[in-house]
Protein backbone atom coordinates (compact mmCIF):
# COMPACT_ATOMS: atom_id res chain seq x y z
CA UNK A 1 0.00 0.00 0.00
CA UNK A 2 1.44 3.31 -1.07
CA UNK A 3 -1.49 5.23 0.83
CA UNK A 4 -0.42 7.83 3.03
CA UNK A 5 -2.44 8.70 5.84
CA UNK A 6 -2.78 12.18 7.83
CA UNK A 7 -4.91 12.76 10.83
CA UNK A 8 -6.28 15.91 12.35
CA UNK A 9 -7.75 16.38 15.54
CA UNK A 10 -10.67 18.49 15.50
CA UNK A 11 -13.47 18.91 18.52
CA UNK A 12 -15.21 15.93 18.73
CA UNK A 13 -14.20 14.63 15.39
CA UNK A 14 -10.95 13.02 13.59
CA UNK A 15 -10.27 14.20 10.46
CA UNK A 16 -8.11 11.55 7.66
CA UNK A 17 -6.40 12.69 4.87
CA UNK A 18 -5.28 10.31 2.57
CA UNK A 19 -2.96 10.43 -0.57
CA UNK A 20 -1.01 8.07 -3.01
CA UNK A 21 -1.66 5.58 -4.70
CA UNK A 22 -4.25 2.15 -4.05
CA UNK A 23 -3.01 -0.67 -4.94
CA UNK A 24 -5.46 -3.19 -4.65
CA UNK A 25 -8.86 -3.67 -2.85
CA UNK A 26 -7.69 -5.08 0.31
CA UNK A 27 -5.88 -1.46 0.80
CA UNK A 28 -9.35 -0.36 1.44
CA UNK A 29 -9.72 -2.70 4.53
CA UNK A 30 -6.54 -2.23 6.01
CA UNK A 31 -7.07 1.75 5.62
CA UNK A 32 -10.21 1.15 6.97
CA UNK A 33 -8.78 -0.46 9.94
CA UNK A 34 -5.82 2.54 10.12
CA UNK A 35 -8.34 5.56 10.46
CA UNK A 36 -10.85 3.66 13.10
CA UNK A 37 -7.58 2.82 15.24
CA UNK A 38 -6.57 6.38 15.78
CA UNK A 39 -9.95 7.23 16.24
CA UNK A 40 -10.54 4.89 19.22
CA UNK A 41 -7.07 6.06 20.74
CA UNK A 42 -8.21 9.39 20.64
CA UNK A 43 -12.20 8.72 21.78
CA UNK A 44 -13.27 10.20 18.44
CA UNK A 45 -17.05 9.00 17.48
CA UNK A 46 -17.23 10.77 14.08
CA UNK A 47 -14.69 10.75 11.09
CA UNK A 48 -14.51 12.94 8.57
CA UNK A 49 -12.68 10.90 5.72
CA UNK A 50 -10.85 13.51 2.35
CA UNK A 51 -9.71 11.02 0.04
CA UNK A 52 -7.45 12.12 -2.65
CA UNK A 53 -5.56 8.47 -3.15
CA UNK A 54 -5.67 7.33 -6.73
CA UNK A 55 -5.60 4.40 -8.82
CA UNK A 56 -8.58 2.32 -8.03
CA UNK A 57 -10.93 1.00 -10.61
CA UNK A 58 -13.64 -0.55 -8.67
CA UNK A 59 -15.91 -3.19 -9.96
CA UNK A 60 -19.03 -4.03 -8.99
CA UNK A 61 -17.90 -6.91 -6.84
CA UNK A 62 -15.10 -5.27 -5.07
CA UNK A 63 -17.81 -2.47 -4.14
CA UNK A 64 -19.77 -5.41 -2.63
CA UNK A 65 -16.76 -6.32 -0.54
CA UNK A 66 -15.56 -2.88 0.35
CA UNK A 67 -19.12 -1.90 1.53
CA UNK A 68 -19.18 -5.04 4.17
CA UNK A 69 -15.48 -4.10 5.17
CA UNK A 70 -16.45 -0.77 5.78
CA UNK A 71 -19.22 -1.65 7.53
CA UNK A 72 -17.56 -4.35 9.86
CA UNK A 73 -14.29 -1.61 10.35
CA UNK A 74 -16.94 1.44 11.67
CA UNK A 75 -18.63 -0.24 13.68
CA UNK A 76 -19.36 2.07 16.70
CA UNK A 77 -17.82 5.30 14.58
CA UNK A 78 -20.47 7.66 11.94
CA UNK A 79 -17.76 7.99 9.30
CA UNK A 80 -18.51 10.37 6.21
CA UNK A 81 -15.81 9.55 3.07
CA UNK A 82 -15.21 12.45 0.42
CA UNK A 83 -13.37 11.65 -2.35
CA UNK A 84 -11.74 14.49 -3.84
CA UNK A 85 -10.66 12.64 -6.95
CA UNK A 86 -12.14 12.95 -10.27
CA UNK A 87 -15.49 11.51 -10.32
CA UNK A 88 -16.90 10.10 -13.11
CA UNK A 89 -20.35 8.77 -13.38
CA UNK A 90 -19.46 5.14 -13.25
CA UNK A 91 -17.20 5.62 -10.05
CA UNK A 92 -20.09 7.63 -8.50
CA UNK A 93 -22.49 4.36 -9.72
CA UNK A 94 -19.77 2.01 -7.75
CA UNK A 95 -19.62 4.62 -5.00
CA UNK A 96 -23.31 4.47 -4.24
CA UNK A 97 -23.12 0.96 -4.34
CA UNK A 98 -20.35 0.43 -1.66
CA UNK A 99 -22.37 3.04 0.25
CA UNK A 100 -25.86 0.80 0.23
CA UNK A 101 -23.98 -2.34 1.08
CA UNK A 102 -21.96 -0.87 4.12
CA UNK A 103 -25.39 0.83 5.24
CA UNK A 104 -27.13 -2.57 5.03
CA UNK A 105 -24.89 -3.93 6.97
CA UNK A 106 -24.77 -1.43 10.08
CA UNK A 107 -22.65 1.46 8.87
CA UNK A 108 -23.56 4.97 10.22
CA UNK A 109 -21.88 7.14 7.61
CA UNK A 110 -22.49 8.63 3.82
CA UNK A 111 -20.53 9.75 1.14
CA UNK A 112 -20.59 13.40 0.53
CA UNK A 113 -19.19 15.28 -2.57
CA UNK A 114 -18.63 18.33 -0.48
CA UNK A 115 -16.31 18.31 2.54
CA UNK A 116 -18.61 21.36 3.85
CA UNK A 117 -22.16 18.95 3.66
CA UNK A 118 -20.21 15.55 5.24
CA UNK A 119 -19.17 18.45 8.01
CA UNK A 120 -22.64 19.85 8.54
CA UNK A 121 -23.66 15.76 8.74
CA UNK A 122 -21.50 14.88 11.01
CA UNK A 123 -22.26 18.32 13.37
CA UNK A 124 -25.86 17.61 13.83
CA UNK A 125 -25.29 14.36 15.21
CA UNK A 126 -26.87 14.41 18.63
CA UNK A 127 -24.22 12.64 21.22
CA UNK A 128 -27.17 9.94 22.21
CA UNK A 129 -27.07 8.82 18.64
CA UNK A 130 -23.85 6.57 19.72
CA UNK A 131 -25.33 5.85 22.83
CA UNK A 132 -28.65 4.38 20.92
CA UNK A 133 -26.81 2.36 17.80
CA UNK A 134 -26.41 -1.51 17.94
CA UNK A 135 -23.26 -1.46 17.92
Amino acid sequence: MDIRFEFELEEQLLVATTSGGWKSSQDSGLGFNKIREVAQRHQRERVLWLDDATGRPISVLQSHITGEAAADAFRGVAVVYVPRYEMTPQVRQRLDFLEAVAKNRGLRGQICLEEESARQWLRTLPCSYFALCDW
